[in-house]
């Protein structure tokens, strides 16, 4: 692959994950600039929607759906047997995702028609590409990734149409946000039975443990069956007490999934701990999601950012973490830099989780300006440790 001056190869183009983990990695605190400083009122920036919801859309529009594309690129190639998006194809989608970040940073002085244009052009464009992969005779057995992506683009639009003209509004914006946040963890449950079997082996390997790893298919389509009732509850009827049951039967579900990973020794091993981790986090906001609509002492919101910040955050991570040395060429050994990334992000998750429900007084500085420097933190560590993998030639010489 040829970009630039005649003669220049850009690793950084050669494949999805490159650009797009990367820019991921970098926006995640940056995203969260605007809100906090209003929350802190330190500065406002002129927006166009509720700083909440401002807050909301690029967490997991801007950020997330970067991590999730840059992912899919990587993997749908591998899975169907189509050529990678790379060159100018590549920087073209990332131009794409900038310019929605651009428009909404400016949302205030432009048409909110342009920004969701702007904003649900990048996925679509990639739904546009995987579709035809994902139906392929050998990419069929991945369909359900490209359902439940196009799920998380509908509810986008969902999140638009709510934004924009409230009297047509099937969901409420801050409604749309939760069921995208649920369709993520979908997502997550789905990519989990494609990545566990790999890295629980290679864990197994590095400590001596022998035999296969066994994990029951009929067990894990529980878990992601259970998943898909509680979004469609949550979506339905939020705070019912029928999707609280829901909720909880959902956990439960992960909980016997989970169950089955390989506890002792291997679960020493960084990568597995960082997907055992997101999981014991999807657990828990099930969890307080469920008894929360069961309970009238404890708020609605409780287990919500136990389920974002916890196991999406974490998940997301994990892959950036994971996918970036197997696909540089490199192996699986984590850069110790990932150690206190998973401990600040541990403690974002915790205080953003906790400190709303037991103490509100605590709010702006435990719950609001402590987890935003962490989870800064966090990412900003996965740069410093990845930066130079994702920009540089694969370790053993490989194109990609």
């Amino acid at each position: 692959m040829k970009t630039g001056i005649a003669g220049f190869q850009s690793p950084w183009l050669a494949y999805g994950f490159r650009p797009f983990f990367l820019l991921a990695a970098l926006y995640a605190p940056f995203a969260l600039v605007p809100w906090v400083g209003t929350l802190l009122q330190q500065f406002t920036l002129p927006m166009a929607m509720m700083p909440i919801l401002w807050h909301g859309h690029e967490m997991l529009f801007g950020f997330a759906s970067a991590a999730l594309v840059g992912f899919l690129l990587t993997s749908i190639p591998s899975w169907a047997g189509v050529p990678h998006v790379q060159g100018k194809a590549l920087a073209a989608l990332v131009v794409l995702w900038l310019l929605g970040r651009l428009a909404f940073w400016l949302s205030a002085s432009l048409p909110g028609v342009l920004i969701a244009a702007l904003n649900i052009a990048f996925p679509l464009s990639v739904i546009f590409w995987a579709m035809p992969a994902l139906l392929s005779a050998t990419g069929r057995k991945h369909l359900s990734i490209g359902v439940v992506l196009l799920a998380f683009v509908l509810i986008q639009g969902l999140f638009y149409l709510g934004w924009l003209w409230p009297e047509l509004a099937l969901l409420s914006p801050q409604a749309a946000l939760n069921t995208a946040v649920n369709v993520l963890l979908v997502l997550i449950a789905l990519t989990a039975s494609r990545i566990v079997r790999v890295v629980a082996m290679a864990a197994r390997t590095e400590v001596g443990e022998t035999g296969p790893v066994r994990l029951t298919p009929a067990r894990e389509y529980l878990a992601i069956v259970a998943l898909i009732v509680f979004v469609v509850a949550d979506m339905l009827a939020p705070g019912h007490p029928v999707t609280g049951w829901i909720a909880l039967a959902a956990a439960a579900a992960q909980a016997d999934r989970l169950s089955e990973w390989p506890w002792g020794k291997a679960m020493g091993k960084l990568y597995l701990l960082l997907l055992t981790t997101a999981y014991l986090w999807m657990i828990a906001g099930l969890f307080l999601v469920g008894i929360s609509a069961l309970v009238d002492s404890l708020p609605g919101y409780a287990g919500r950012h136990a389920l974002s910040v916890g196991a999406a955050g974490t998940a997301i991570l994990a892959v950036f973490c994971i996918a970036g040395l197997r696909h540089t060429g490199r192996s699986l050994t984590m850069p110790r830099l990932i150690w206190p990334a998973l401990g600040a992000l541990f403690l974002t998750a915790l205080l953003r989780t906790l400190v709303p429900i037991w103490w509100p007084e605590m709010y702006l500085l435990a719950g609001v300006g402590l987890p935003f420097l962490l989870w800064l933190i966090a990412y900003f560590l996965y740069v410093i440790a990845y930066a130079r993998f994702l920009v540089s030639v694969r370790a053993d010489g490989l194109p990609g």
